[in-house]
């Protein structure tokens, strides 16, 4: 069995996340279930060719923590560490799943016209980063010869919501996101096996900055 290692560029993480000038910092905390699937497919050989072999469900509940650099009204990049178990450990028994990534945050309305719409956010967002997680399988590198039974993958988020603040500094924030990660593809026999999910994401959370 071999595996192939997703690359993603931390370039593109920092596209999202990377600050510019600012002087204020804001730390989130989200609640979130996941509602999807997560779906395995096999190639055979170097055939193009995909066989879905199992689908399981890719519901999930977790947290995700957020670091943005800038103020909660205010568009914005951020970093964001994940953390969730799935509902159905399914065919390769995941557990101890996690995300590290990067959103872009645009906020729009900040001026409206009906005071008491001032202190409603309505936002898009976009992110993309890198998982993990601990399965029961060993997997075996060709070229070393070590074990795992790690298996990793890339993602990205596409989603929207609306923050309400409290005041300038506090807020609390309401979103739907869709999630699609590609994890690591490995090899049983003549076969490729590629995992996937698909998932939409509802959360909701505090946001604070300092």
């Amino acid at each position: 069995m071999k595996t192939k290692i997703h690359h993603l560029s931390m370039a593109g993480i920092l596209l999202f996340s990377a600050p510019q000038v600012h002087a204020e910092l804001t730390f989130g905390l989200d609640l979130f279930k996941d509602m999807g699937d997560r779906d395995l497919s096999a190639g055979y050989g170097s055939s193009s060719s995909q066989n879905d072999l199992d689908n399981s469900a890719a519901d999930s509940t977790g947290f995700r923590l957020r670091l943005g650099f800038g103020s909660i009204k205010d568009s914005r990049g951020e970093i964001y560490f994940s953390k969730y178990e799935a509902d159905d450990a399914g065919p390769l028994g995941y557990s101890n799943e996690w995300e590290l990534g990067g959103n872009y945050i645009f906020t729009f309305m900040k001026n409206p016209t009906n005071p008491l719409l001032k202190p409603v956010s309505p936002f898009l967002k976009a992110g993309i980063g890198l998982g993990g997680a601990d399965t029961e399988m060993t997997f075996i590198y060709s070229d070393s010869g070590e074990t795992t039974d790690n298996i990793y993958n890339a993602h990205i988020n596409l989603g929207g919501g609306v923050s309400y603040s409290f005041t300038d500094n506090i807020a609390i924030t309401g979103g739907i996101e869709y999630v699609y990660r590609s994890w690591q593809d490995f090899e049983s026999g003549y076969y490729t096996i590629s995992p996937t999910d698909s998932l939409f994401r509802i959360g909701i959370g505090i946001g604070v900055t300092f």
